[in-house]
């Protein structure tokens, strides 16, 4: 469940990138695939998305690393935060060019976002436990 909100705010640990998405998020999950653990450094990533008309950054500049073509992650360069994730195509048959997809912890009250899946567990590491009615899929 998603709470219902209109304007809300987020950015980086140091404070020097800030944003804001416009309306509530439309979908969240956790993503557990190897390309979100390697880019956070931990064993999955929860995001959210807008449309890419809803989401702006409102200070510094967001860095980009595109090591697969066609696809963004965004972070801080001063203290490293993951902040967002763009495609400017299709990705695993769903066209994401149009989304804004942003680390749903770093907004600055992240309950207002509440995964509802988990995705890409077939790269889940095994020592991570899944609660027993989770939604959850092998690819996105």
């Amino acid at each position: 469940m998603i709470v219902s909100s209109t304007c809300h705010e987020g950015g980086c640990y140091c404070g020097a990138i800030r944003y804001r998405i416009d309306r509530t998020p439309e979908h969240s999950a956790h993503c557990h695939c190897r390309s979100c653990q390697m880019a956070l450094g931990g064993a999955f990533a929860t995001w959210a998305k807008v449309p890419i008309t809803e989401f702006s950054v409102t200070k510094g500049q967001i860095k980009q690393c595109e090591k697969t073509p066609g696809v963004r992650r965004g972070f801080c360069g001063d203290c490293g935060t993951t902040l967002t994730y763009a495609a400017d195509t299709e990705v695993e048959g769903q066209n994401w060019s149009q989304d804004a997809w942003f680390a749903a912890v770093t907004l600055d009250d992240p309950s207002i976002v509440a995964p509802q899946n988990h995705v890409f567990v077939s790269h889940k590491q095994p020592w991570i436990t899944l609660p027993a009615d989770a939604p959850a899929f092998e690819e996105f």
